[in-house]
Order: C-alpha cells, then sequence, then structure tokens
C-alpha cells in the first residue's frame, strides 16, 4: 500500500488494519534518516548571510514537517570548500543536507586541488531558488546608468574598481563575465566579504560592486548606493523598474544568484526523493513564496535530476566565461 494512502479500519477488520498501518509507517521510516539521529543542515558560509538566513528557514520547516529538530550548522571556511567536504564525507542515510549557493559551480573552475568532486561526490536534492544579482556603484562615480558607467570605464581604463566577496565566488565570476562582455577594463579588489564590498563601495574604494537583490535594494533605497541594472536577462517583478543589464547595452548578459540543496552521493534514492518532496512542499507554500519574496528569492523547487543537470550547466558555463576573461584557477 501506498505510505500515502487513507486507511479507514472498521471494528471488524481492526487486525487487519493494524497490520498494514504498521506496515505502512515501517516503510514510511525506511526512507527517513535513522529516528535517533540528528538532523542538520550544513551552511558553509558564516551566520548571518542569505545561505545562513534561508538555511535557518528551511531547516525551521522541515523539522516541523517530520516531527523532529533539524539545526543549522555553519561550517564556514575556504570559501564554502569545508563545509562541501563535510557533507560530502557524512553518512549518506539523509542526516546531513548542504545547502549551498551558486557559487559550488563554480569552484570546480576556480579552485585546485579539491579533495571532493562536486559532481561524484554529491547529488543534489533540489534547486531550492534564485534571484537576481544587482550591479550598484559608488554614490561619487558620476553615472547614472549601465551605458553611463560603460562610457566612463571606457574613457578611463584601469581607473575603476570592483569589489567582490572574494577570488572565485560567483560575484566574482558574474563581475568579470560582464568585464569581458562589455570589453572594459576595470580593477578587481577581493575581500573577504560581501560586506565589506558594499561597505569600501560606500566610501568610494570601489566604484562598483554586484550584489544580491534583497541586500542591493536596501543599499539602493537608502541612498548609501546607486543601483544601475539587475542582472537577469529579463526584468525581475521583484524590482520591476529596475532594468537589465541586458537591455542597457551589453546584450546577452545574463547571471543569477541560486541556492541547491545537496546531500552525499551515496544516499539511497528513496531517501533522496523523500528530501526533495518535503523540501519541495515547504519551497511551494504559500507563505514560503511570501518570505522569499522579500529576501528577494522564488521558488526554483525542481527534481533531483533537473538540479542535477542545472548544476552541470552551470560548472560548463562558467568554465566557459573563466576561459574568455582570463580567470585562472588557485
Amino acid at each position: 500500500m501506498n505510505r500515502w494512502s487513507f486507511l479507514v479500519c472498521t471494528a471488524a477488520a481492526a487486525a487487519a488494519c493494524s497490520t498494514v498501518l504498521n506496515a505502512s509507517a515501517q516503510g514510511q521510516a525506511s526512507d527517513l534518516p535513522p529516528s535517533g539521529k540528528q538532523m542538520k543542515i550544513i551552511v558553509p558560509f558564516s551566520p548571518g548571510g542569505t545561505s545562513d538566513i534561508l538555511g535557518r528557514k528551511l531547516a525551521q520547516m522541515l523539522g516541523e514537517r517530520l516531527g523532529r529538530t533539524v539545526i543549522v550548522d555553519n561550517r564556514a571556511g575556504a570559501g564554502g570548500s569545508l563545509g562541501t567536504e563535510t557533507v560530502a564525507r557524512a553518512d549518506a542515510d539523509g542526516s546531513t543536507i548542504l545547502l549551498h549557493s551558486g557559487a559550488i559551480a563554480v569552484d570546480p573552475v576556480l579552485k585546485r586541488n579539491l579533495s571532493y568532486d562536486v559532481q561524484r561526490d554529491l547529488a543534489p536534492v533540489t534547486t531550492a531558488v534564485s534571484g537576481p544579482f544587482a550591479l550598484l556603484v559608488s554614490n561619487d562615480l558620476p553615472v547614472k546608468s549601465v551605458a553611463e558607467l560603460l562610457a566612463y570605464a571606457r574613457a578611463n581604463p584601469g581607473k575603476l574598481n570592483f569589489g567582490t566577496p572574494g577570488i572565485g565566488t560567483s560575484i566574482h565570476l558574474t563581475t568579470e563575465h560582464l568585464k569581458s562582455a562589455a570589453g572594459i577594463d576595470i580593477l578587481h579588489v577581493p575581500y573577504k566579504g560581501a560586506n565589506l564590498a558594499l561597505t569600501a563601495a560606500m566610501s568610494n574604494d570601489i566604484q562598483i560592486v554586484i550584489d544580491p537583490l534583497a541586500t542591493a535594494k536596501k543599499y539602493a533605497e537608502s541612498g548609501r548606493l546607486r543601483a544601475l541594472a539587475v542582472t537577469t536577462a529579463r526584468r525581475t517583478d521583484l524590482w520591476p523598474e529596475m532594468p537589465t543589464i541586458n537591455e542597457s547595452g551589453v546584450k546577452g548578459f545574463d547571471a543569477s544568484v541560486w541556492y541547491a540543496a545537496f546531500v552525499p552521493a551515496k544516499t539511497p534514492r528513496p531517501v533522496l526523493d523523500r528530501l526533495n518532496a518535503e523540501l519541495v512542499a515547504i519551497l511551494r507554500s504559500p507563505d514560503m513564496r511570501v518570505w522569499l519574496r522579500e529576501q528577494g528569492l522564488e521558488a526554483i523547487a525542481d527534481t533531483p535530476d533537473a538540479a542535477r543537470k542545472r548544476m552541470a550547466d552551470e560548472i560548463q558555463r562558467w568554465q566557459q566565461v573563466a576561459q574568455k576573461a582570463g580567470v585562472k584557477p588557485e
């Protein structure tokens, strides 16, 4: 009997029904992590960022659905590699979930000597959410549109700086992609975190920074930085009045921030499918959709197979971007 079936037991069939219900419960338990084991979502970044905030929301709602506590374990270090390796080496029973950003598809391109292979050692559960980046500039820079920024950069080659949360991050490659696609000469200044790059832009130590929409919009609306465009190919209803880089002179430009859940590669398919079903139900719930919108994100909630294809496509894409931009692995 399917575990989702609804059984009606009559008094005459009580014994038979009891047997069926017990078998159903055993089948349901078989595709969950061991009942005595702590479930956790590993976020490979420090507390306070989007990954952490999303991870805690998912942990809370997953725990409520499963009737058990799900904790968040921040394993920051090595640009996300430390936490990723932890999950790749964890027990493959569904008790340990990785929530990572799109940077996981950049790591194989720009990081040498990784102790794991993201496609071999991890199984995608679902691409959870995605959202646009936004292009911000310092208020001291005399430009108010992408076209004006490109003209200024071309007239002043090598004189503008762009900041990122570090070498090899998805924001780094996104900005390198813009630099290459637009044919401008701007200099990279890596920081140890997005907040430091944003602070540097406010003080005009750097002039350009790309950041996820939710944070970028707050900085723009407060007047601390000037927003010029979003990075997706089409305008987003999360910020409908903001033009795209694509429509502003860099044809074909398209980049977004996304977050996905992973488990160790040898996790049994029934466990993988159960976790997918639970996370997809959470992500598609009305309350979650409202909450995500406040974070500048939208639910993707795809299948494990679709998430695996996205991962492979993203790795290939960033390999091409890095090669064209001349960014070498470190």
